[in-house]
């Protein structure tokens, strides 16, 4: 178990929100013989009285976490939409002749880069996803974005311009490990860029549902300048940004330069929200354990009298339906073909096409992919049912 906090290297580390035993979120269960053996993990998060930052202390092992991945960023539209933008960005901003993309997932910005005559190379951890990658004649490695990877890509293809990660840098127990193979491999005046899930809308939303194994680390842009600086790198600039429900890209350099002011704004943001401070998570876990009884509260009444099912078989649907008790919902409908035909961890709902859910037609539908609810309703108009999302409030449609 850690007992140094990841960016200040601190050790004033609090509980503020102890879920207990949980399952892994993207552990979504082949067959009933992987029903049988499914593990429950502790799921406790921990804020840094020293600086802020919001971590898991007690990480589960990678190989077990990401070996057999069931996230295909290609499969979701705005994800898509998201990575050709940022191609686009990084292009216009940066002006890259080689991009080195870690967790770089089935290729999703690779792809687009690589349209643009950039050289592109992905890395990932995991096989079958780095599979589909390859399948595509994309440039992608299987492995652990490290200082030994990074020397066989400088040698392959000399030093890069920009080093990015797209919600996977936070994935990581020892971000000192990315942060030293990134130096390898970019050129002096190279930028590395980050996209993580960002505390101030974790904050502000009330986004409990994040809070799972995988992510072990949520930043404020406070916090990740710390680690940053303390590694040999300065932000430059930031911004914020709608994915995953609420994202900071963050670009830094390996020399010292001066703040943007869409950064300097940020960092105002997060001193007026008291991000730094240990009363604010303490605030925040509290809510979190209200949102939580009245979602169960109220599902458990409306499923004595109506059949409900869930949409979305994301690792926000995990966690909702485990902390809420939700056995008996009647399906989990995930247009994902690394998902549907599987069952969900924890309370082992089956996870099903769209199609089945066109002929059950259940009296309620609770969104547990809620960031996507407004994609999901139009994509399935024909539902004459009632619509719910539990964030940023319960609501019904």
């Amino acid at each position: 178990m850690r007992t140094h906090c990841r960016a200040c290297n601190g050790t004033d580390l609090h509980s503020i929100l102890d879920l207990g035993p949980m399952p892994l979120a993207g552990g979504f269960l082949a067959n009933q013989e992987a029903v049988a053996k499914e593990q429950l993990y502790p799921l406790e998060t921990h804020a840094c009285a020293s600086c802020g930052l919001v971590q898991f202390l007690n990480p589960v092992d990678p190989e077990i976490l990401f070996q057999d991945y069931s996230f295909s960023s290609s499969t979701i539209k705005p994800l898509v939409d998201h990575f050709t933008a940022y191609a686009g960005w990084l292009q216009e901003h940066l002006h890259p002749k080689s991009v080195v993309e870690f967790g770089c997932n089935d290729g999703v910005l690779v792809e687009p880069l690589t349209k643009l005559g950039i050289q592109a190379i992905g890395v990932d951890v995991s096989q079958n996803i780095t599979d589909i990658a390859r399948a595509k004649g994309l440039d992608v490695i299987a492995g652990y974005f490290n200082a030994d990877v990074a020397r066989s890509i400088r040698e392959r293809v000399g030093p890069v311009n920009v080093v990015t990660g797209s919600n996977a840098f936070a994935h990581n127990d020892n971000p000192q490990e990315i942060l030293d193979a990134a130096k390898i491999v970019l050129s002096d005046d190279g930028h590395l860029c980050l996209e993580f899930m960002y505390a101030g809308d974790l904050l502000e939303q009330l986004q409990w549902d994040t809070l799972y194994h995988e992510h072990l680390t949520f930043y404020s842009l406070a916090t990740v300048q710390i680690l940053l600086e303390r590694n040999g790198f300065y932000v430059v600039d930031a911004e914020r940004l709608p994915m995953h429900g609420g994202s900071l890209r963050v670009c830094a350099s390996l020399q010292r330069k001066s703040l943007s002011a869409g950064a300097e704004k940020i960092l105002q943001y997060e001193q007026e929200k008291k991000l730094a401070q240990l009363a604010t998570w303490h605030g925040f876990a509290n809510d979190s354990l209200r949102g939580i009884g009245i979602v169960r509260d109220v599902f458990q009444a409306l499923a004595a009298r109506h059949t409900i099912w869930g949409y979305g078989a994301a690792g926000k649907a995990t966690m909702w339906v485990n902390a809420c008790k939700m056995d008996y919902l009647g399906g989990m409908v995930d247009a994902s073909p690394l998902r549907a035909g599987k069952f969900m961890p924890g309370t082992h709902t089956p996870i099903v096409f769209p199609e089945a859910f066109k002929a059950a037609a259940p009296d309620y539908v609770f969104v547990t992919a809620w960031n996507y609810a407004g994609l999901i309703r139009s994509k399935e108009n024909w539902y004459k049912g009632t619509w719910s999302v539990p964030l940023p409030d319960l609501r019904f449609f």
